[in-house]
């Protein structure tokens, strides 16, 4: 176990930007011996070019990790818009639908749950997904090396990114269903009504 997770972080490095960046910066050394332009100190050279890249490209994409509970939906809505425009450049285009779809089903739910009475699952469930597994999952995943997202395995012999584009899929099938729950909800109240109206005025006189 202890083995599998150190060469997780081996080629977690190795695909890093910072360790892609470090390496292109070194071979200024090498190409400016050949080219004849410096001699001695050439490999002292090459050691701080590599670490200027280390340095240059060890900030990962910073993305937001949680979103307030206390936030209005608006407020709501323009976090999670602003999370999806920075994730953006990581995400595969069916990724990028995927999340502009559960964006559309939050913003078409999530009012009307807030309406009801505190408690529900499916306000639960939208909650979390917006405040927490949203944001804590797209943080996670671009901070992945580009590389390492489409060439390392991970569970069942699957990529990170063909994991978070099942993900994905799934979470916009459930934000859907929920949509769907809510609205089968919101006509049954209004069958309800409807019975109770035809037997509270279905008398033609007042009298009787």
């Amino acid at each position: 176990m202890l083995r599998l997770a150190f060469r997780t972080r081996a080629l977690l490095f190795f695909y890093s930007t910072a360790n892609l960046l470090g390496c292109t910066l070194a071979l200024i050394g090498p190409g400016l011996l050949f080219a004849g332009l410096i001699s001695r100190g050439w490999l002292l050279i090459t050691l701080a070019l590599y670490a200027l890249g280390l340095l240059l490209g060890r900030r990962p994409p910073d993305l937001e990790r949680e979103i307030a509970n206390s936030l209005g939906v608006e407020e709501t809505l323009r976090h999670l818009d602003e999370l999806a425009t920075g994730a953006a450049p990581h995400l595969t285009p069916e990724m990028r639908a995927n999340l502009q779809s559960i964006r559309d089903s939050v913003a078409e739910v999530l009012p009307r749950l807030l309406g009801q009475a505190p408690g529900g699952e499916d306000l639960f469930l939208v909650r979390e997904t917006v405040l927490s597994y949203l944001p804590e999952t797209l943080s996670n995943y671009a901070a992945l090396p580009p590389a390492f997202r489409t060439t390392h395995p991970l569970s069942e012999g699957k990529t990170a990114r063909q994991l978070m584009g099942e993900q994905l899929t799934l979470l916009e099938a459930k934000m859907r269903e929920i949509v769907a729950n809510v609205s089968a909800s919101d006509a049954q109240a209004l069958m309800a009504n409807g019975q109770f109206l035809k037997q509270k005025f279905n008398r033609p006189s007042f009298v009787v």
